[in-house]
C-alpha cells in the first residue's frame, strides 16, 4: 500500500511545500521571459544584418538579467556594430525598468480604481 502526501495549507510542512512550488513557478516564469527576450534579441540582430558568433549567442542565451537584455535590445535597434550593443553599461544609458501591471501604475496618493463601469 502506498501513502500519498497531500500538501495542506495550515501545516508547517504543507505551507513550506506550497511556498516552494510557488517560488519554483515564479523562477521558471522569469527564466522563460529571459529566454524569450534573448531569442528576440538574436532575431533582431540577424534582421539588422549582424552575424552573431557562437560566443555572442551563448552570452545572450545564458543571460538572465532582464534589464540588461532590454538594454542590449534597445541598443540593437540603432547599433551599427555588435560592439555597440554589448558595450559596458554607462551612466548615460537608460536601463528600461521592468514592465508593471496596469493596476500598479496609479499616481502616488491617487489610489487604485476599478476599471469596470459602475452600476449607478
Amino acid at each position: 500500500m502506498q501513502t500519498l502526501f497531500t500538501s495542506r495549507r495550515g501545516t508547517i510542512v504543507g505551507d513550506a511545500r506550497l511556498a516552494g512550488q510557488a517560488e519554483g513557478f515564479k523562477e521558471g516564469f522569469r527564466e522563460g521571459r529571459a529566454a524569450g527576450k534573448a531569442e528576440q534579441l538574436l532575431r533582431l540582430m540577424e534582421r539588422r544584418g549582424f552575424s552573431p558568433t557562437e560566443e555572442t549567442r551563448r552570452r545572450v542565451t545564458t543571460c538572465t538579467d532582464m534589464p540588461l537584455l532590454d538594454l542590449w535590445f534597445d541598443r540593437a535597434i540603432d547599433a551599427t556594430t555588435l560592439d555597440e550593443i554589448f558595450a559596458a553599461p554607462s551612466t548615460t544609458d537608460r536601463v528600461p525598468a521592468p514592465a508593471r501591471n496596469p493596476e500598479h501604475t496609479a499616481a502616488p496618493g491617487q489610489g487604485l480604481t476599478d476599471p469596470r463601469p459602475s452600476a449607478n
